[in-house]
Parts: structure tokens; C-alpha cells; sequence
């Protein structure tokens, strides 16, 4: 998809979200559970998350209120205002990641995370993270190697690594229009017609997950 402010912001008006567009049956576990698996495991009642790419507020909202403060950004006004009526507990901020840090941020955070956000984040991280800071990512491909290579050009570790892909099928033609429309792929109709099955068309969800610290910092 077209990755500006006014791609996001229709997406919040017409789906009230960040939301897919296309309907998909997965044959597996969704790939993203395990990011919610890691996310619970490093949260405390002390712990302060600052959230890269919130969207409308999924995470914010439902991890939110384990932690002892939930700060987050995004760049897009649109689904910044469904994220603050989805969380209203968070510190919600307009941000793109670059220039000066908002006002009333608080950095430092203990724990970073960006699910399917921006990887620019990662630059920003000694400027962010406290001293013993965790950084949780998980990414819309199978590998996304922008984010090892800026977690080493800043100093941070990765300490767990996943590389998830599940088959998945979109059930309809119109649901894989929408599709490679969203992910700026052409669909073709000859395709579908060669490939789809009764269940649609078979593809890949794939997720790459990285779990990161400073250098030198414990385990």
C-alpha cells in the first residue's frame, strides 16, 4: 500500500483501523501470537513501553493496563483519534520518528515495540531505552533485514529471533484484489484462475520477530 498519512488515515475511516481489508482463512496458528506471547512475558506493573506505529490503539488498549505506563506514537491524526478513545489510559503522541522527541514523551522506556511499525524506531533507541531496555518488533515479511542491521549500527543484541510463515488462503477474488492492492502487488485475474482452489487462493503469512538488548547488557 501507499505508505503516507492519507493511506492511513482512509484506512481508519473506512475500517476503523488498521485493519486488513481482505477476509483470509489461516491453516495454522496466526504468526502473530508469538509476538503476543513475548509481549506478555516482559511486561510488569513497573515496566514503561513506548509503542512505535500504534494505529488505532489494538495493543495499546489490551496490553496497556499491564504496565505501569503505555506512551505511544503515530503519524497518522486519523487513527490517532481512534487510539485515544480505544486506550484512553496511554499517553498517545503525532510523530513520524524523526526530529525532536515530543514534548512530555518521558523517555527513558524500558520496552520498545513495534508490530508491523516503523523500523526507524530503532535509530531513536539510545535516545528511548533505559540502560537494561528490551526491543520487541515484529515485521510483515519473513525477513526484514533493515532490522538487525540498525539494531548493530546502534549497539543492541538480538537475543530471540523468529522466522514464521503459515499457509493461508483468500477465500474470494475480490478479497485477493484487495490484497495485492494493500500490499502493492498487481492481482491478475489469469492467476487466480490457474491457481485459486475452493478454498481461494493459497498464500504465505509470514512474520519476521526480533527480540533485542543493548550490548553488554544482562540477560
Amino acid at each position: 500500500m501507499n505508505h503516507s498519512r492519507e493511506s492511513y488515515d482512509r484506512l481508519a475511516r473506512e475500517l476503523g483501523g488498521y485493519r486488513h481489508p481482505w477476509a483470509r482463512v489461516l491453516s495454522g496458528p496466526d504468526p502473530e501470537l508469538t509476538f503476543d506471547l513475548w509481549l506478555s512475558r516482559l511486561l510488569t506493573p513497573q515496566t514503561r513501553v513506548l509503542e512505535a506505529g500504534c494505529g488505532h490503539g489494538p495493543d495499546a488498549a489490551r496490553f496497556g493496563p499491564q504496565a505501569a505506563r503505555w506512551a505511544a506514537y503515530d503519524f497518522s491524526p486519523e487513527l490517532l483519534k481512534l487510539a485515544r478513545a480505544n486506550a484512553p489510559h496511554a499517553d498517545v503522541y503525532e510523530w513520524n520518528g524523526k526530529g525532536e522527541l515530543p514534548a512530555g514523551l518521558g523517555a527513558p522506556f524500558g520496552l520498545i515495540v513495534s508490530r508491523r511499525g516503523p523500523t526507524s524506531v530503532i535509530l531513536r533507541l539510545p535516545e528511548l531505552a533505559a540502560p537494561d531496555a528490551h526491543f520487541l518488533y515484529v515485521g510483515p515479511r519473513l525477513n526484514v533485514p533493515e532490522v538487525p542491521e540498525r539494531l548493530a549500527a546502534v549497539g543492541w543484541d538480538i537475543v530471540a529471533e523468529d522466522h514464521v510463515s503459515v499457509l493461508a488462503h483468500a477465500p474470494t477474488w475480490e478479497d485477493w484484489q484487495m490484497r495485492g492492492e494493500f500490499m502493492g502487488k498487481l492481482a491478475r485475474r489469469a492467476d487466480w484462475d490457474a491457481e485459486a482452489t475452493v478454498r481461494g487462493m493459497p498464500y504465505r503469512e509470514e512474520r519476521h520477530l526480533v527480540l533485542a538488548r543493548q550490548l553488554g547488557a544482562g540477560a
